[in-house]
């Protein structure tokens, strides 16, 4: 296998990631604008950002299906193409039904993209060799939100919302060309995730209990992750008398040491030997950590916070992304497994923040992080029932089936 080659692909697939996570990310830091130049509530306003876990929960296992029928490089071509219809069509429209139409059709893109990205990723690398690579690319959202919250402001003083439509518009095109002179499936020989063959048992990779034991774990690390970075921004500007800006700019530094923590942590997870029980440890951090954030009375030891955190919250992505491929017997399911996972991603995306909101809006902030520590506990005892396959076990369980079967012939 070429590893100078996987690893071009692997940057260009990132790229594409990033580049989708950009539209994805482009409502939030103009919610204001948006609401004014549409004349719509906060709800409303709210299910331009929730559309797209919704899409992701529906288009996951369809987009398994895609990925095996028509090629990961193919798919990732309709994934872009769907974001660059999507925001070309919504800089234009003045219709809020139309405007959430655009939504839903870039919400398939990213959809798309985050079964197609990993499964390119486990294509090209093997699994000792993959924890810096989806590592890298776990940080894709991280550092697409870095670059929106800090680039919102800019671009929306100077060029309305629109602004943000169009930068997200241009870093599609931009990540569709490279897309396309970069991006190839490695020869089904050379493969460590053949997901492209005809062998290829959507029904089989479904019914794998560790894939959905995965997204059950995903599920509830993401109720607790989205529901303390939704709130706590509000959070930190009650309890420190600060402005909306100001408490909002802290959270962009998550972002940004969550990209560089990730290629941290993905250096050290090609070594770990127990990335379950790593994955584990994190979650339970995580959660500990949050209480630490949201029971603060002051902002004395918040950098200290924001780089512990950013460790915290990249690990059990890196280590998601990492081993989800790994939750089915057969490496060419990986992107069926891939999908099962993102289920439980998108699911925990969409209740996180409002489960979290309604418990702090009857009980406070404190109880909020208790219940945000809670979840990821409980995502860490799950995560350990989890059963990971290894091709090794693979190649040697084949020669017990042949000779099995060549005695029973006899």
């Amino acid at each position: 296998m070429n590893t100078k080659r996987g690893w071009i692909v692997a940057f260009a697939t990132i790229f594409a990631g990033v580049a989708l996570a950009l539209v994805q990310n482009k409502v939030a830091p103009c919610m204001t604008t948006l609401m004014e130049a549409f004349s719509i509530d906060m709800a409303t306003a709210g299910w331009l950002s929730s559309l797209f876990s919704l899409v992701g929960i529906i288009i996951a296992i369809p987009a398994a299906i895609i990925l095996n029928k028509v090629g990961p490089k193919k798919g990732g071509i309709i994934a872009l193409a769907c974001a660059i219809l999507g925001s070309l069509i919504g800089v234009m429209v003045d219709n809020t039904a139309v405007l959430m139409a655009t939504r839903v059709i870039e919400g398939m893109g990213v959809g798309l993209m985050s079964v197609i990205g990993p499964s390119l990723i486990a294509m090209w690398f093997p699994e000792t060799k993959r924890g810096l690579p989806m590592s890298i690319w776990a940080a894709y959202q991280m550092g697409a939100q870095a670059v929106m919250f800090f680039l919102g402001g800019v671009l929306t003083l100077n060029f309305g919302w629109q602004g943000m439509w169009w930068f997200g518009l241009a870093a599609c095109v931009l990540a569709l060309v490279f897309y396309i002179l970069c991006v190839k499936s490695p020869r089904p020989e050379d493969s460590y995730a053949d997901v492209e063959s005809d062998d290829v048992n959507i029904v089989e990779g479904v019914k794998s209990p560790s894939a959905w034991i995965m997204s059950l774990a995903t599920m509830l690390f993401c109720i607790g992750c989205f529901g303390f970075v939704n709130w706590i921004a509000t959070c930190w500007a009650q309890t420190f008398n600060w402005g909306e800006d100001q408490a909002n700019m802290w959270v962009g530094y998550f972002s940004l040491g969550g990209v560089v923590a990730a290629v941290i942590i993905g250096a050290v997870l090609n070594r770990v030997k127990n990335r379950k029980l790593f994955g584990a440890v994190i979650l339970v951090a995580y959660g500990i950590v949050s209480i630490f954030g949201m029971f603060m009375d002051n902002p004395t030891f918040l950098v200290v916070f924001v780089i512990v955190y950013a460790f915290v919250d990249a690990g059990f992505p890196c280590v998601l992304w990492t081993m989800a491929a790994q939750t089915v017997k057969k490496p060419e399911l990986a992107g069926v497994a891939l999908g099962v996972v993102s289920i439980g991603f998108n699911l925990g995306v969409l209740l996180g923040p409002p489960i979290i909101g309604a418990i702090v809006d009857s009980a406070g902030w404190h109880a909020g992080a208790i219940a945000i520590c809670a979840a990821c506990i409980l995502g860490a005892v799950v995560l350990m029932f989890a059963k990971l396959y290894s091709v090794d076990d693979a190649d040697e369980a084949a020669p017990v089936a042949e000779g099995l079967s060549a005695a029973s012939a006899k």
